[in-house]
């Protein structure tokens, strides 16, 4: 059993509103709760660990003895890192995971990113504003985690992006649309672009991303 080395990463979950509340929660992390994992490393050993993600830090967290949470930070000696069933591949050396998703026979990545964003203003008669533009405080991420509103009278969310990469060649090549998409499907852009748009394709879907990838791939069986 391998030792998994950490940073200490101390913070008080806060409560938001998520735009995509159905698979991820709304304090930045991408499960409602740690959850039994395994990390894989390059040599071949396994360490078992509770395990999140951190979407916000972009860091693999897990829960020490004491229930502390702490972020791993031998990332570059690992080759997956299992949760349930789902894979996390670890890509820079900034330690950023993205999930693997099937695709049929092949497969997709997606990498998860969050932001504290403003919804509003206070309102002079109570409720908030809806007419200021939304901005990003990405820096005041662990303030607002521990419930210190860093914008006095503002009210916060947390807005998630998620973007998809195909895996060409040790390359992870980034698509957020149909149209790029096809362009990494040389020969067949305006096949994928047609089915998007029959099949009414949802690119904030995985599932839905996980079904136009299936259907490039089925295009160039070679690739």
């Amino acid at each position: 059993m391998k030792t998994i080395r950490l940073c200490i990463y101390l913070f008080i979950l806060g409560s938001f509103n998520s735009l995509f509340a159905q698979e991820e929660s709304g304090n930045g992390l991408l499960f409602q709760k740690f959850e039994k994992g395994v990390v894989v490393f390059k040599t071949g050993e396994q360490s078992s660990a509770l395990l999140n993600y951190d979407m916000i830090q972009q860091q693999m967290l897990f829960l020490g003895d004491d229930s502390t949470v702490m972020a791993i930070t031998n990332f570059l000696e690992i080759s997956v890192t299992l949760i349930g069933e789902r894979r996390f591949l670890p890509i820079s050396t900034q330690g950023v995971f993205y999930e693997e998703i099937p695709a049929g026979k092949n497969s997709f990545f997606v990498q998860r990113k969050a932001f504290i964003v403003s919804a509003g203003k206070a309102a002079p008669y109570g409720g908030y504003s809806q007419t200021q533009s939304s901005t990003s405080f990405g820096s005041w991420s662990d303030k607002v985690r521990s419930s210190e509103n860093p914008i006095p009278n503002e009210k916060l969310r947390l807005d998630i992006k998620c973007i998809y990469y195909l895996k060409i060649s040790d390359n992870y090549k980034k698509f957020l649309s149909a149209k790029t998409l096809g362009k990494l499907f040389k020969g067949h852009e305006s096949e994928i672009e047609t089915y998007s748009k029959e099949q009414s394709i949802d690119f904030s879907k995985t599932d839905d991303v996980a079904r136009i990838v299936e259907y490039g791939y089925s295009l160039t069986p070679n690739k």
